[in-house]
């Protein structure tokens, strides 16, 4: 036998713990949309239901709140500001339905 290390040494080597494969750079391919890493988009004011006039640009004309992909804010961001939009609706400070 030629090989006098382990198969452990030898698994090791061919694949590692953090999921990724040992294989050269990648190429540009006809889906690189799905790996480009997304613009960090930050809210200009605070997310508070008192905000009123800011939270009104996350509404849509039917009362709807934007999507993530609209606002472009982070998945925590865009959750922070839907509740923040449904207090301010509780408290009546916004409407529910369109804007008035």
């Amino acid at each position: 036998m030629a090989d006098d290390r382990s198969t452990e040494d030898r698994r090791t080597e061919d694949h590692r713990g953090d999921g990724e494969r040992r294989s050269g750079p990648r190429r540009g391919s006809k889906f690189a949309r799905f790996g480009k890493a997304r613009r960090v988009v930050e809210p200009e004011e605070p997310l508070d239901y008192k905000n009123v006039a800011y939270l009104m640009k996350f509404v849509g004309p039917t009362g709807k709140i934007v999507s993530r992909r609209r606002s472009g804010f982070s998945g925590q961001n865009q959750r922070k500001l839907a509740r923040a939009i449904k207090n301010a609706r509780i408290v009546g400070l916004m409407p529910f339905v369109g804007r008035s």
